[in-house]
């Protein structure tokens, strides 16, 4: 590496003069450069840096303590911990950044400009167009000087608006974002928001018309994780291997043109058909359905069933049967379904299909069974 020759006082530069991301990845190709890094006082500050988790929500309302009038705000969210610790063993520390308006309510002291409630941070501004600055600001700051894990966007209610503006002000000063974003929106935004890529979209049942006026807009077919909540779907089992066949998450956590003949022909699919192993496909079935009666369509000789008790509501435990399926190539796929409850009752079924793999990691917190 051309940087590990270099006189010591030339390497301190160059690295200060990177992003902190830049400096953690680099000093981690030789021993030299990490040793040296950890104890030189400035580039030590650096690594010390937090890792994090940020999500920026917008459109978003809190009420004045005082007058319980509404004020509009932004909000960013992030958790995050010490680079120097293991990958799955996050000390999270949360913080939150509000930008708030002045005008909503006469009841705020107008000289607070910010005030810390132990890890929140309130910011104070004159306008719409100053908050989302500021915002934007301290958002590009995150990303320069910090390691991003995870970048959301949270839109609630009708927030095309507001992210006009904030997608304006990132355009003229693009912030360093080196992954793509997962997003939480309802069906009244605008999908072409996000024609630059997703890394996950999840939509909830909104008014608006953009989603149900176009199902099969590009963003859903690009993004790899895609999740619809209470909403109703045209999708049939031509769309689940046509128009997502390139989707490794599908959730249809709702009404959808797909049968059980459907869900049997999915399966059929899924065992004559390579899929990659992070493949995972859940459908909602507004039917009774058992396991065995998905499966045949395939030789009994690709799968094995297994019964599980599932320690529900009820004090005696659920016994349930799964499927262990193993397609033409040797991959190995778990089929489950599961009852989804409104209250005490069973509403619908769901369906999902996922790798063993997956499986195994769910199955310490007992989600699925």
């Amino acid at each position: 590496m051309i940087l590990d020759g270099l006189p010591l006082e030339l390497i301190r530069e160059v690295l200060l003069d990177l992003p902190t991301v830049d400096v953690i990845q680099t000093v981690k190709c030789t021993r030299r450069l990490y040793h040296f890094a950890k104890f030189d006082k400035a580039l030590g500050r650096r690594l010390q840096n937090r890792v994090f988790d940020l999500t920026l929500f917008l459109d978003s309302y809190d009420h004045c303590r005082v007058c319980e009038d509404p004020v509009l705000q932004l909000f960013l969210q992030t958790d995050f911990r010490p680079e120097s610790d293991a990958v799955n063993h996050w000390n999270l520390n949360y913080n939150a950044f509000f930008f708030r308006l002045k005008g909503g309510c006469k009841c705020r002291n107008d000289d607070d400009q910010m005030q810390e409630i132990s890890s929140k941070f309130v910011i104070n501004n004159d306008s719409l167009d100053e908050a989302i600055i500021n915002c934007g600001k301290l958002f590009n700051i995150f990303m320069k000087f910090c390691v991003i894990r995870s970048l959301g966007l949270t839109f609630f209610d009708s927030a095309d608006h507001l992210w006009g503006k904030m997608n304006a002000f990132f355009n003229a000063n693009p912030p360093d974002v080196r992954i793509q974003p997962c997003v939480s929106i309802n069906s009244e935004i605008n999908l072409d928001n996000f024609l630059t890529g997703l890394a996950e979209i999840e939509i909830s049942k909104g008014f608006g018309p953009f989603l149900t006026a176009n199902p099969y807009h590009e963003v859903l077919r690009r993004t790899p994780s895609v999740s619809f909540e209470e909403i109703d779907l045209p999708y049939t089992y031509k769309d689940l291997v046509g128009f997502f066949k390139d989707t490794k998450k599908l959730s249809l956590h709702s009404a959808t043109r797909i049968t059980k003949k459907q869900i049997r022909r999915l399966v059929q699919h899924f065992y004559e058909v390579q899929h990659d192993e992070e493949c995972m496909f859940e459908i909602e079935i507004n039917e009774e359905v058992r396991i065995k009666d998905l499966l045949t369509l395939i030789p009994k000789k690709a799968y094995k069933l297994h019964p599980k008790k599932r320690r529900g509501m009820d004090p005696v435990p659920e016994m349930l049967i799964w499927a262990e399926m193993t397609d033409k190539f040797g991959g190995r796929w778990a089929m489950i379904d599961m009852a989804l409850y409104y209250g005490w009752v069973a509403s619908s079924n769901l369906f999902r299909i996922c790798s063993m793999n997956a499986l195994h990691e769910d199955q310490p917190s007992d989600l699925i069974f």
